[in-house]
């Protein structure tokens, strides 16, 4: 599919996909997310999104490390939480995956959170989220 919206930033690249509402991201080769970056990613998306929540599908491949302050804080409502309704985590990469997968284990989000190696079947189970809301 082709990217619609692309928008790059410093750490991040945010797009749209022909016939999808979800908000796709993926991150700089060798990321490495401080306290910093974290405030940064989550002020690039609020303004690609116009404030507007959304679901996301997150190509986490490209990180290298992330420090706790860093992921206490985007397991945050006030912070990386603000605005997604629900997060699919893609990545092929071992480090990537054990990441994730502790993440999504210990911290156990707010939002509905999953990971994937295929982005199809991210996809798939994102569009399928979306409808599950949108009949409540």
């Amino acid at each position: 599919m082709e990217k619609r919206h692309f928008r790059q930033f410093t750490h991040t690249g945010f797009w749209k996909e022909d016939g999808s509402d979800v908000l796709f991201w993926d991150y700089a080769p060798d990321t490495i997310i401080d306290i910093s970056v974290a405030k940064e990613l989550v002020e690039n998306r609020l303004e690609y999104c116009e404030g507007k929540s959304m679901y996301v599908l997150i190509d986490f491949t490209n990180v290298h490390s992330v420090t706790k302050e860093a992921k206490d804080f985007m397991n945050s409502k006030e912070g990386g939480l603000k605005g997604i309704l629900g997060g699919a985590f893609l990545s092929n990469s071992l480090v990537s995956n054990v990441f994730i997968n502790l993440y999504l284990k210990i911290n156990k989000p707010t939002v509905p959170a999953k990971f994937f190696t295929k982005k199809e079947e991210a996809l798939i189970w994102l569009i399928n989220l979306q409808k599950a809301n949108l009949q409540k």
